[in-house]
C-alpha cells in the first residue's frame, strides 16, 4: 500500500461541551488534533498507511496521542520520546462556524525540538509523498531546519513535496521573516495548497491563475488554491482549471476542512489520478469534514466519500 511521511506537532484537543469563553466552561472533551494529523487521519481513512514523525513527551497527553494514532491506523514508528519537553496542546470552545476561541501549549513542546539529524535517520525507501504545513516550520528553528531537510531529502528520492500554508491567526505574525520562510517551502514543493486568502498574504496577488503563474515560475509543478464555495482552482505544466465544491447539509465546523482537503487531493495524487479529479475528491473531503464538531471525525472513508459524491450536488455559486 501507498506510505506517506507526514511530519508536524500533535496535540492534545481539549473541545469544550458547552458555549461560553474557555474560561468559564467546565465540560471538555479530550481528543488529539494538529493539522498534519488531521491529514494522517484522512489518508488512512482513504486507505493510505501514513507514517507520522515528530517528538512527544514522556506524559499523558502523549499516551493518548500514541493512542490515538494506533486506533486511526497511523503508524507511530517514527515518534521520538523527548523526557526533557512536555507535549503540547490545545483548548477550542464551543460556538458559531469560524469564530471560535483557540488557545494553545506548545512552547518549546517537545514538537519543536525535532531536527536536521532526526530527519537524517529516516528510510524513505517505500515513501510516495511528504507531507507538512506552515505551522511546523514556524515553531521553532529546529523545526525549520528538519523541514528543510525533509524537502531536500525527498527531492533526492523522487517523492512529491505536498505543503499547505495553513496560517493561522493565533500563531502568524505576518513578518517578513515569516512570509519569507513560507514561501521558501511554497516554491520548494511540488505541490502548493494555499487558500486564496493565504495566497494574497504571501504573495500580494488576488486572482487564481496569476497566483498559480507566480509560483510556478518560482519553481512549484502544481498549486490548487482552495477558493471556499467557488471550489479549487488547480493549475500544472498540463492542466488547469475550476473543480467545484460539494453542498455541505449544514456546516458545523469548519476547522480542519482544509486539513480534509489536502488528504483527498495527496490520495489522488498517490493514486496518480489527474489533477483536476482530485481536485474533485478533495473538495468532497473538505465538505464532509465541516459537518462534523470533531477537527477529524468526519473524515471519511474511501466508501463513504463515494457515497457522498454520488449523493450530493454541486455547490451554485449563484445561491
Amino acid at each position: 500500500m501507498d506510505k506517506v511521511l507526514l511530519i508536524g506537532e500533535p496535540m492534545e484537543l481539549l473541545l469544550a461541551e458547552e458555549e461560553g469563553a474557555l474560561s468559564d466552561v467546565t465540560h471538555f472533551r479530550a481528543s488529539v488534533s494538529g493539522a498534519e494529523m488531521n491529514v494522517a487521519v484522512g489518508l488512512a481513512r482513504l486507505g493510505l498507511c501514513p507514517r507520522f514523525m515528530t517528538r512527544l513527551g514522556s506524559d499523558p497527553r502523549a499516551v493518548r496521542i500514541r493512542r490515538f494514532m494506533n486506533e486511526n491506523g497511523i503508524a507511530d514508528d517514527l515518534i521520538i520520546t523527548d523526557p526533557a519537553h512536555l507535549t503540547g496542546a490545545m483548548m477550542k470552545n464551543k460556538t458559531e462556524p469560524g469564530k471560535h476561541e483557540i488557545y494553545y501549549f506548545r512552547q518549546d513542546s517537545a514538537a519543536s525540538f525535532l531536527c536536521k539529524a532526526d530527519v537524517d535517520a529516516l528510510d524513505l525507501s517505500d515513501i510516495l509523498a511528504v507531507h507538512f504545513t506552515g505551522i511546523f516550520p514556524s515553531i521553532s528553528d529546529s523545526a525549520a531546519a528538519a523541514a528543510r531537510q525533509l524537502v531536500k531529502r525527498a527531492h533526492e528520492n523522487e517523492i512529491t513535496v505536498v505543503f499547505d500554508p495553513n496560517l493561522r491567526c493565533q500563531l502568524w505574525d505576518n513578518s517578513p521573516e515569516t512570509i519569507a520562510l513560507v514561501n521558501e517551502f511554497a516554491q520548494s514543493a511540488d505541490v502548493f495548497l494555499p487558500s486564496l486568502k493565504e495566497a494574497e498574504t504571501l504573495c500580494g496577488l488576488t486572482g487564481p491563475e496569476e497566483i498559480a503563474d507566480y509560483y510556478i515560475s518560482r519553481g512549484t509543478r502544481k498549486v490548487v488554491v482552495k477558493l471556499g464555495k467557488q471550489g479549487a482552482f488547480y493549475k500544472s505544466a498540463v492542466e488547469c482549471g475550476t473543480a467545484p465544491t460539494f453542498a455541505a447539509d449544514e456546516v458545523v465546523d469548519t476547522a480542519g476542512a482544509g486539513d480534509g482537503f489536502a488528504a483527498g487531493l495527496i490520495s489522488g495524487i498517490c493514486e496518480e489520478i489527474p489533477l483536476g479529479e482530485a481536485v474533485v475528491r478533495a473538495n468532497a473531503v473538505g465538505s464532509m469534514q465541516i459537518q462534523n464538531a470533531s477537527d477529524n471525525a468526519g473524515l471519511p472513508t474511501l466508501a463513504e466519500l463515494r457515497e457522498y459524491m454520488l449523493d450530493h450536488r454541486f455547490v451554485d455559486i449563484k445561491d
